[in-house]
């Protein structure tokens, strides 16, 4: 029962270490504004280029893309805080798991960006006078689960690249714009070569946005419940994944003493 409640107590100490709710001001200038910023240029974009009967399909994507890089990046980012701070050596040398640490950190990460998304679409709804039925609602709220789920793993193996490396700054927005490109928010993708398509099913949210775009145009897809079974499955490959590499990682770095690994 003691590691229950040291998990939950770790989750709290990460909600306060990362989150900027308990400042309203600073949680509005950085965490809410961008991404709302950013998706009605992109809705503005796509006004001039689909026509205004187009443009809640191509809005919707864009939201959950951008909203869903806090999730991404925020666990992604996780040990380079902790290697700033001084505080990665003795992560490593005390008794606890890294992976326990992380996966509390991804808990409070996936808590402050559900928030941030749905205070985020409510009011670009407002601004654009989107409307929302109790069917398509319930069915983007489980979506919205499952994008932030799988943001949270793919931000997990994404963390230990970037431990590995000194580039982080080129990593980071390598992998943003790849996730603008080939995730199917901006364009169809039915337009790129049919080897990049087979590309784009490895990438996180590419399902989701599908999905979101069809909950926006008011019918889903015929295999919905498959996108969105695929997207979880692909989450928790993530995760299996970032567990691998993390546990090779810090058992490697207990030997070495060398944290970075380079």
């Amino acid at each position: 029962m003691e590691k229950i409640y040291r998990f939950f107590r770790r989750i709290g100490f990460a909600y306060k270490q990362e989150s900027l709710l308990s400042d309203w001001k600073t949680y509005v200038l950085f965490d809410l504004i961008p991404p709302i910023a950013q998706t009605l240029l992109f809705a503005l974009a796509a006004y001039y280029i689909y026509g205004p009967n187009e443009v809640k399909k191509w809005m919707i994507g864009n939201a959950l893309l951008l909203s869903s890089f806090q999730a991404l990046f925020g666990v992604g980012t996780q040990l380079l805080t902790e290697k700033y701070h001084g505080t990665l050596s003795l992560l490593i040398a005390s008794r606890t798991r890294v992976q326990e640490v992380f996966l509390s950190s991804m808990l409070s990460a996936m808590l402050s960006s559900t928030v941030t998304v749905v205070l985020g679409l409510t009011l670009v709804s407002l601004i654009m006078g989107i409307t929302w039925s109790t069917q398509l609602l319930g069915w983007f709220l489980l979506l919205l689960m499952v994008s932030v789920f799988v943001s949270m793993s793919f931000g997990y193996v994404l963390a230990c690249f970037i431990l590995v490396s000194s580039e982080v700054n080129l990593i980071l927005n390598l992998i943003s714009k790849l996730l603008l490109i080939f995730t199917g928010a901006n364009f169809s993708l039915d337009k790129l070569p049919i080897t990049l398509q087979g590309f784009t099913k490895c990438l996180p949210l590419t399902r989701s946005i599908k999905i979101a775009q069809g909950i926006m145009e008011g019918q889903l897809p015929d295999y919905f419940h498959q996108l969105l079974v695929e997207e979880g499955l692909l989450g928790i490959a993530f995760l299996g994944i970032g567990t691998i590499l993390l546990e090779i990682m810090e058992q490697k770095s207990r030997k070495s003493g060398n944290l970075e690994l380079m």
